[in-house]
């Protein structure tokens, strides 16, 4: 017997406690057949009492598709609150690419296995050729920077030859102004010079032209045998103080003079 069954069995024997005021009901006696529920219910109980036990109670099926109901609406509301508050894009992303390429080394790995020396072999293989590639890299560093600190040489000396250029142009323009400079006090001087030569000369032409204006108003004297200084002072001048005169006038250092020598009286 299922349960549907035996419940079933159950309701149709199931009697209803009605309470109520009719004191009728209440003295009439109850039958044995009533009592004990052999007395079949008629149909119209029959249906009655089916949707009384509809209403009262539900069966599990409804349950379960309640349950699933909440289920399949949780869902959505859980995948939206998930995105919304904890989903990152580029986690998910990488997430994504780490799980192709393990998928990818796996199949590669499952479908052509090699034998474990000829793996370790190009493990080395490919070690070396890592190590290979890394000291190229190096070198190639190497030589960019060796590259870089020529340029950088070339062009401190550069900067060198050109200061030292400037330099030497600077200290080439400097001398030729010294120079000229010389030249120009070396000029001035010589002007002054020639100036101070012809001057003297003037000079001298004055005093020469003033002696010979002298000794055209004074006249001269020949000397005679037996005649001294002294002795043509007094005959000149009547006193021998003419001596120094006759002297000076003749650029006399003594008192020696000679017969027929010319001499200026002043």
């Amino acid at each position: 017997m299922t349960n549907d069954d035996f419940r079933q069995k159950f309701e149709q024997h199931r009697k209803e406690i009605a309470v109520t005021d009719d004191a009728d009901d209440l003295d009439k006696p109850v039958t044995r057949a009533e009592l004990h529920g052999r007395k079949e219910p008629s149909a119209k109980k029959k249906q009655k009492a089916g949707k009384a036990t509809g209403k009262k109670k539900r069966p599990k099926g409804s349950t379960l598709i309640n349950t699933l109901l909440i289920l399949f609406m949780l869902i959505p509301i859980s995948l939206f609150i998930y995105v919304y508050k904890f989903y990152d894009p580029i986690e998910g992303g990488s997430a994504a690419e780490l799980e192709q390429n393990l998928e990818i080394e796996t199949s590669i790995a499952g479908d052509g296995a090699e034998p474990p020396e000829e793996a370790s072999a190009i493990a080395d293989q490919e070690e070396k050729q890592k190590l290979e590639e890394q000291k190229q890299q190096e070198d190639q560093q190497k030589i960019e920077e060796q590259k870089k600190l020529e340029e950088q040489k070339k062009l401190e000396e550069q900067k060198k030859l050109e200061e030292q250029k400037r330099l030497e142009e600077q200290k080439k323009q400097e001398e030729q102004k010294r120079l000229a400079e010389q030249q120009r006090i070396e000029e001035q001087k010589r002007k002054e010079e020639q100036a101070r030569i012809a001057e003297q000369k003037k000079r001298e032409e004055q005093e020469r032209q003033e002696k010979e204006k002298q000794q055209a108003s004074r006249g001269s004297h020949t000397v005679q045998p037996g005649e001294t200084l002294y002795r043509i002072s007094v005959n000149i001048y009547g006193s021998g103080d003419g001596v120094e005169k006759i002297k000076r006038a003749n650029g006399l250092s003594s008192n020696e003079i000679s017969v027929g020598q010319t001499l200026i009286i002043p």
